[in-house]
């Protein structure tokens, strides 16, 4: 079994690359994905491609500056984008994101047994995404771009504000992050804004079993056994915000760097839970006992800076949280598969 993108995901991700490049036109003079370009014409109406490339660095470098730079290495993009344009996108990637290979992980299902999955590689977020990156997604116009979320929910969107009734995190004011919390965690979004911004960022919400294999760095000779936690099986309090830390609130995501990945991805454990794409029919409860939720859960996982037990924060717990609940201890980071780039440099 793999893991395989949301095809609601894939066509919302085609639908900005439409609207990013097609008026940029294609380098190779055919149409860019998802319409019809729009090339810049010279006298008597000869297409002028040197004024297309100029267009194309652009937005290129604009998107990398939004933190949007996954647009400019998708492998429908590579018409368009050469490999100068790539080359910053590549580096933005490399400093943001962390490559996790594939393999098999004995993933835990939602039932509490373990089920071995085979993962595609893949890329994830060394970091929650921070207020100062959503403050772009709510500066941007996100909230009114109605392609970047479910039609189920568009009745509810007029509920995600913030304290002053713009749209925007629950504790923002006037569509703002507190002051000097920049580089917190982003908190107080729903699973379906988390879901808006990482298809705006190009990207997507990592699946449960892609969170087990980047945090709990499976044995292939094992199984694919996981470790509990990012740096082994115990428990340590100088590793990750619990409420063993006595911190008492978030921290910035790059704080407790003995707690990250031997690849470099922060706060798998503590700090925010973290959305997941996967849907929680059941919640394991005692044996032979499942708790079935009166509306439609989504998995979070890592615990956070109120978690009072630590098994709660290990990779691979098993809880989750209604889709439209926007709480203080509640964020995300993004994933992105590795078949949906260009070949790297």
């Amino acid at each position: 079994m793999a893991i395989a993108l949301n095809g609601q995901a894939r066509e919302a991700r085609r639908s900005w690359f439409s609207r990013l490049f097609g008026a940029a036109g294609s380098r190779r003079g055919t149409g860019s994905a998802g319409g019809a370009t729009a090339r810049p014409r010279g006298p008597g109406g000869a297409a002028r491609p040197e004024l297309a490339a100029e267009k194309i660095d652009g937005v290129t470098r604009r998107l990398i500056a939004d933190d949007r730079y996954v647009f400019v290495l998708l492998d429908e993009a590579a018409d368009d984008v050469g490999e100068r344009d790539a080359g910053p996108a590549w580096e933005a990637i490399g400093e943001q994101m962390a490559l996790v290979p594939g393999g098999v992980v004995a993933v835990v299902r939602s039932d509490g047994y373990p089920e071995s999955i085979e993962v595609p590689g893949f890329y994830l977020d060394r970091c929650s995404v921070t207020n100062r990156q959503y403050q772009r997604f709510v500066e941007a116009g996100g909230y009114d771009a109605m392609e970047l979320w479910p039609r189920e929910v568009w009745p509810s969107l007029m509920r995600f504000t913030d304290g002053k009734g713009r749209p925007a995190p629950r504790d923002w004011q006037d569509g703002k992050f507190p002051r000097g919390e920049a580089d917190h965690p982003v908190t107080g979004v729903s699973w379906y804004e988390a879901l808006a911004y990482a298809r705006w960022a190009g990207k997507r919400l990592p699946a449960a079993a892609e969170w087990q294999k980047a945090g709990g760095w499976p044995e292939q000779l094992s199984g694919g056994a996981c470790n509990r936690y990012p740096w082994g099986d115990v428990f340590d309090p100088g590793r990750a915000n619990l409420w063993a830390t006595g911190r008492g609130r978030t921290v910035t995501v790059r704080e407790y760097p003995r707690g990250a990945t031997p690849n470099g991805i922060h706060q798998m454990t503590g700090n925010v839970w973290e959305w997941l794409d996967d849907p929680l029919a059941t919640i394991p409860c005692r044996p032979d006992e499942t708790f079935v939720p009166w509306q439609p859960l989504r998995r979070i996982v890592g615990g956070a800076f109120d978690t009072y037990l630590a098994a709660e924060a290990t990779c691979h717990f098993v809880t989750g949280q209604p889709e439209l609940d926007r709480r203080a201890n509640l964020g995300f980071r993004c994933a992105v598969a590795i078949d949906r780039l260009r070949p790297g440099p």
